[in-house]
């Protein structure tokens, strides 16, 4: 469309008046393919992360399920704090990535949630507070629960 009005212009405009034509033309293309090609970046560095943290926590959720499905007086074990540990790390990860702009707000509104679910887990909650304490996990504990 741009192209085809530049065109148009070239056609129409006095001859001193197209190399001012062209070189405004071109810069226009140019910017317009730098914006183009910057977007499709970030929009695969979004599809990397938000695989990678996906994948990840694929990984961990039936281990996170059955920890959360437990009763409140079952003591977490050595085994299951080293599985919420990682979660914990992915969730701060995640945070982290939003933070900087990676992540879109509607995709970390659905993270989050499920982040608030578990977190606030009668099992997982005092460890997670405990935990909290450490400030390891880039203030996601600021953001949810």
């Amino acid at each position: 469309m741009a192209a085809s009005c530049f065109s148009l212009l070239y056609l129409v405009i006095d001859a001193p008046d197209k190399n001012i034509l062209v070189t405004v033309g071109g810069g226009f293309l140019t910017a317009f393919y730098f914006l183009h090609k910057q977007r499709i970046e970030e929009v695969r560095l979004f599809r990397e992360i938000f695989s990678e943290c996906n994948l990840r926590y694929d990984k961990m959720n039936e281990a996170i399920n059955i920890i959360i499905s437990k009763s409140k007086e079952d003591t977490l074990s050595e085994e299951e704090k080293n599985q919420l540990s990682d979660y914990f790390n992915l969730c701060g990860e995640e945070y982290l990535y939003f933070k900087q702009g990676f992540i879109y707000p509607d995709v970390w509104l659905a993270w989050s949630n499920g982040m608030k679910a578990i977190l606030g887990n009668e099992r997982v909650s005092p460890y997670w507070q405990l935990e909290k304490k450490s400030e390891s996990y880039y203030g996601v504990g600021n953001e949810v629960a």
